[in-house]
């Protein structure tokens, strides 16, 4: 065979190479795939993607993608009621920062009504403590590596929806300039109040405002909290499985009345109940809390 020869086979074989490599690159790319692809606010972004790919961006919020039994890499962004709506990229980067995948999602404008809540005085001047923001801000800022929870996620009481997530609420007809961070549900006084998902208690006390509380982590990212109890049947640092009891309903702290307000967080992030729990509306409210 000639110079020539060899060398025009040299040059094909390695051309067909980098081809080849481009291709494999492009076909692992193209597995990612994120879920809803048009998504409400409030509500969360599922996103799965090949081993290779271990973060995602969309827009200034971050989120970790963690490897799964299955080999594949999952991790969870959540979608803020501040968030502002539109088609964004979502940048899902390598180890290699030199390969990454963009995908579009869609921001969904989302309208939420207002809400007035009719508080006693000794009840509207309740306050948290600096020391109780602390606690709770370490909550949310906290995401621990260890996957505890399963879909489908279990309802902690049975009772039908008093008050949605996102609601703006306003106090005695003033504004507060705060939304509704969770969802409440109708739940008589000592029901049982149970846990969404299995994970790890990271508090168990009373609180000013929220009253006898309890919070999650159900690890990679999602954590939930129950308010207003009673009493609590946990401590912290204790181990919990689905449908676990925490505690049993009430209504202390900022509250009107026996109900269960409870909270999901994914990455630190308040998310709506509503898109992991299918939630049925009370059709008579009397009275919201």
């Amino acid at each position: 065979m000639s110079v020539r020869h060899l060398w025009f086979s040299s040059a094909c074989a390695t051309m067909l190479f980098i081809l080849a490599t481009f291709c494999a690159a492009s076909l692992r790319a193209q597995k990612c795939t994120v879920l809803p692809a048009q998504v409400k606010l409030g509500d969360t972004l599922r996103i799965s993607c090949p081993a290779e790919f271990i973060s995602a961006k969309l827009n200034d919020r971050s989120a970790k993608l963690y490897l799964q039994p299955n080999g594949q890499r999952f991790g969870l962004l959540p979608i803020s009621v501040k968030d502002t709506p539109g088609t964004f990229p979502l940048i899902i980067s390598s180890g290699d920062s030199n390969e990454s995948k963009t995908l579009q999602v869609v921001i969904r404008k989302t309208i939420f009504p207002s809400q007035n809540v009719t508080l006693a005085p000794e009840i509207e001047a309740l306050h948290s403590t600096p020391e109780e923001m602390a606690l709770l801000t370490h909550f949310r800022d906290t995401i621990s590596e260890t996957r505890s929870w399963q879909d489908p996620l279990a309802g902690p009481v049975s009772g039908c929806m008093t008050s949605p997530f996102g609601v703006k609420r306003l106090h005695n007809g003033k504004p507060t300039g705060e939304y509704h961070g969770g969802i409440d549900q109708r739940t008589p006084e000592g029901e049982p109040i149970r846990a969404v998902a299995a994970g790890t208690v990271t508090f168990a006390k009373q609180f000013n405002v929220l009253g006898n509380a309890v919070g999650i982590d159900h690890g990679q990212g999602l954590e939930s909290m129950y308010l207003h109890m009673t009493r609590l049947a946990v401590a912290s640092g204790a181990t919990v499985q689905r449908g676990d009891i925490l505690g049993y309903a009430g209504s202390t702290g900022r509250s009107t009345g026996p109900h269960l307000h409870w909270v999901l967080y994914v990455n630190g992030i308040n998310v709506n109940p509503a898109q992991w729990i299918k939630l049925q509306p009370c059709t008579h409210t009397a009275k919201k809390r």
